[in-house]
């Protein structure tokens, strides 16, 4: 063998290599055997490290693509399927007359659940309508009154305008009149100065023709002058009379007129204050029509207060209708009946929770991912979920928004790290993922149901 001739050179003299404890003992008859068990300890030293090799180059790209995938997924357990609960309670109060909905009951948006008695809020209503009659009534009144104020109002000032504008005019004819009467009066009275001027005047010559005549009266009975100097002396004498006598008939007919003409003065001047005083009452008349408007202005504002009443009355009229309305308990969304609470001549309060709708067809998922798995975390990346409840189907979703706060800023007590001793603890943040509708193929989710979220991050 070559183990048993490497230490001796040919033709030469065996080697003196010292023999191990096992060669000396050895016994030449077990060489056979020996030579027999020396390939298994070979293949046994071989066989290991191959078979290693064998499971490495095997599971190393199992193991890669594994790697992989969790760099681009992170999974919670931590998650469960949510959804809106809709409580129904009733807006006024009342006694049950009737209960449609039973426990578990589907429901269709809108459909009545439960009827309160009505006759309370039917009669409200009736005496509402009645209010609403009688405020528009006032309202229609003071609406006419304000018209016929209006109208009466503007003919008077019309009618008294016309009165005031005649009387002005009339007033200016007066004065106008007393004003001719006046220059007549003043014209008579130069003409009286005139004619008492000449009658004077004429008084003069008469002294002087009386005078003359009988100085010839006297020169004829002494022959001194002739008798048709005489005659002509007298006949001087006797115009002279007459001339008189003209002149102070027409001084008189000159008074006269001059009376004549004071009278019509004094009668303008009469006619004068009788039209001022026309005027006078129909400028009253007219500051008195005007003065109406004002009265007209508070019956615009009577108006106005019966126009608010006639509103008050009509929102009276709707709360009342409404409160009708609201005896009927209808459904505001389509769902399914829960944690009903609701018998027949039970009395109900405003605001006290009822039943609840629970609209199993909007559902989504809420997850809580640890802060350390939101680093790449978006919405929009997509989702697979599996539930508890239907461990056979696979669910596919969205991830539609992050919470903008972790699960313990948000509850009932929240930790005050500044107080105490603290302890760093991993948060949670809850993710939403909406359920897409054609992943469910049937299968009706409901709250409450625990999910195994994964979300791919890539």
């Amino acid at each position: 063998m070559a183990e048993e001739s490497h230490g001796a050179q040919p033709g030469g003299p065996p080697a003196s290599n010292p023999a191990s404890p096992q060669d000396v003992n050895e016994d030449p008859t077990d060489a056979p055997r020996l030579a027999g068990s020396r390939p298994v300890w070979l293949r046994k030293r071989i066989l290991g490290p191959l078979l290693c090799l064998i499971l490495i180059a095997v599971g190393t790209p199992y193991g890669l693509q594994l790697w992989r995938y969790y760099q681009i997924h992170e999974t919670t357990d931590d998650a469960y399927v949510t959804g809106d609960i809709v409580p129904i309670s009733a807006r006024v109060g009342g006694t049950v007359m009737t209960v449609y909905a039973s426990e578990h009951q589907q429901v269709e948006d809108g459909q009545l659940l439960a009827e309160l008695d009505p006759d309370d809020f039917a009669a409200r209503v009736v005496q509402a309508e009645a209010m609403v009659a009688v405020a528009a009534a006032r309202l229609r009144h003071a609406e006419l009154q304000v018209q016929l104020t209006q109208d009466s109002t503007s003919n008077d000032t019309v009618r008294t305008g016309a009165t005031l504008l005649g009387a002005e005019s009339a007033l200016r004819g007066a004065q106008h009149g007393a004003e001719k009467a006046e220059a007549h009066l003043r014209t008579w009275e130069a003409a009286v100065a005139v004619a008492q001027a000449d009658v004077d005047t004429q008084d003069v010559h008469l002294v002087m023709a009386q005078t003359g005549f009988e100085r010839v009266q006297n020169l004829l009975s002494d022959g001194v002058v002739a008798q048709q100097q005489f005659d002509q002396a007298n006949s001087t004498w006797q115009a002279a009379k007459a001339e008189k006598r003209a002149k102070e008939e027409h001084l008189r007919q000159t008074r006269s007129e001059l009376e004549r003409a004071k009278v019509d003065l004094r009668r303008q001047q009469e006619t004068v204050r009788r039209e001022e005083a026309q005027v006078a009452e129909a400028q009253a008349l007219l500051e008195g029509s005007q003065a109406q408007r004002q009265s007209v202005d508070i019956q615009q504002a009577e108006v106005k207060v019966a126009q608010a009443l006639l509103q008050q009355a009509e929102a009276d009229l709707a709360y009342a209708r409404l409160q009708l309305q609201y005896t009927a308990l209808k459904a505001p969304v389509a769902g399914v009946v829960a944690k009903k609470n609701l018998e027949i001549g039970q009395v109900v309060q405003p605001g006290r929770p009822l039943l609840a709708l629970v609209p199993l067809q909007d559902v989504w998922v809420e997850a809580n991912f640890k802060e350390t798995q939101l680093q790449h975390m978006r919405p929009g990346q997509r989702a697979t979920l599996h539930v508890d409840a239907y461990p056979e189907e696979v669910f596919s979703g969205t991830v539609e928004s992050l919470s903008p706060g972790t699960g313990s800023v948000f509850s009932l007590l929240p930790p005050e790290n500044a107080t105490g001793n603290f302890v760093k603890v991993v948060q949670r943040v809850p993710v939403k993922i909406r359920i897409e509708p054609s992943a469910s193929r049937g299968v009706m989710l409901r709250p409450g149901m625990s999910v195994i979220a994964t979300v791919n991050t890539q």
